[in-house]
């Protein structure tokens, strides 16, 4: 045997190493496990703690516990819905939204759950094309000429008026990133204008013009009551009424820390919203849904203490508000609308003797019944344009 292969011999042999999981395996499985569970856990807790019906916090309704069956288990909905009632009915669901925000702002994402984070602290609502179904949007544009068309022949042309508003999104351009794209409320405004012509309240011009002010919730999808101020001022002067200035009212601050609708989109607090109400100092009696009981305020203060504070705004949505005033005119109005007009009929029930708000979405009587049984004489559509080109309810207006 050579030198060479007695010292090879004379090396030991290297010790033996065992395969399996090494730690980074072992850590690498546990948090997959981990998270599992907590997934589970947490669907489970979702599952059984009681059913919460409506959320303050988004001011809408939740999806509930759906009823099962073999129909609706082979078609699908059962499946869609419990889908929809975990995801509503999540645990802690508020907390797990404002994580989510932050998680996607580390992302740089453009927007987050439908809203874009603006200048100023302005969180601004996108709807894009693809939230939008273009056979709803042209139906509703044919509902209300119809029912412009119609009421302008039976009340007079200047005593019928459609006003649909622009939001922040078309009006606080400024104020939204570079990046920021949506529907074009501009080019459906356009069309409305040009179709109803003279029985259109255009409202683009006077808002940009107050634009400065502060006519916007920042955390909000509604107007301020400023912005629903200037609103009146132009329909009024379009109605042949003179607007009472702003001199004319008692203005109360009424809250400075208002978290609206969007703001619960994402739960990111960036800043607070301010609240005002107008006081004229007039006689108001107010009742609602027809209950019988009669109330002497346009506003309904208690709302204050809740997460809904717009609703301090003749009591947010119902089906039928019915304001009477002391203006003995015999004029009465008819406001068929969504909640941008809350905070805009205090300001119009000032001229006439009684003024009727109408939520389509909650009211099933024809509009034809309505306005011949309760001698309507002056005729306002009031919504906002994202909720107008979505709206399903509108059939009922031309009924």
């Amino acid at each position: 045997m050579s030198e060479v292969n007695k010292n090879l011999e004379a090396i030991p042999n290297p010790p033996t190493v065992k395969k399996g999981k090494g730690k980074g395996q072992r850590a690498k499985y546990s948090n997959v496990i981990i998270f599992l569970v907590l997934i589970y856990v947490l669907t489970i807790a979702s599952m059984v703690k009681p059913v919460k019906g409506y959320s303050e916090s988004e001011n809408r309704v939740l999806e509930g516990r759906p009823k099962f069956s073999l129909e609706s288990l082979f078609n699908g909905t059962f499946i869609s819905k419990y889908e929809t009632f975990v995801t509503d009915q999540f645990v802690s669901r508020d907390a797990w939204i404002g994580i989510k925000t932050r998680t996607e702002l580390a992302m740089l994402k453009k927007d987050i759950n439908g809203v874009y984070i603006g200048k100023d602290g302005y969180l601004i609502e996108k709807v894009d094309n693809s939230d939008l179904e273009m056979e709803q949007v042209n139906r509703n544009e044919k509902r209300l000429y119809a029912f412009i068309n119609k009421y302008k022949e039976q009340l007079g042309d200047e005593h019928v008026f459609a006003m649909i508003a622009p939001t922040a999104f078309e009006i606080l351009k400024d104020k939204l990133p570079p990046y920021a794209s949506g529907f074009d409320q501009g080019a459906f405004l356009d069309r409305l204008d040009e179709a109803l012509a003279n029985q259109f309240i255009d409202l683009r011009e006077t808002l940009t013009e107050h634009k400065k002010d502060y006519i916007f919730y920042r955390t909000d999808h509604h107007w301020t009551t400023l912005g629903a101020y200037y609103a009146y001022v132009e329909w009024a002067n379009k109605i042949g009424e003179t607007p009472m200035s702003q001199d004319e009212f008692e203005i109360k601050k009424i809250s400075n820390d208002f978290l609206g609708t969007i703001y619960s989109k994402i739960n990111l607090k960036l800043s607070s919203d301010d609240m005002y109400l107008y006081d004229s100092g007039k006689n108001y009696t107010v009742e609602y849904n027809m209950d019988g009981v009669k109330k002497n305020s346009l506003y309904e203060m208690s709302h204050l203490d809740t997460k809904d504070k717009y609703s301090v705004y003749l009591g947010g949505n119902n089906p039928v508000v019915k304001i009477d005033s002391d203006n003995h005119n015999g004029k009465k109005l008819l406001i068929i609308k969504d909640s941008y007009a809350h905070s805009f009929a205090p300001f119009a029930a000032n001229h006439f003797e009684t003024t009727y708000m109408v939520d389509l979405r909650y009211f099933n009587m024809p509009m034809s019944r309505f306005i011949e049984e309760n001698g309507i004489t002056d005729v306002l559509v009031l919504y906002n344009v994202n909720t107008y080109v979505k709206e399903k309810s509108l059939d009922n207006m031309v009924r």
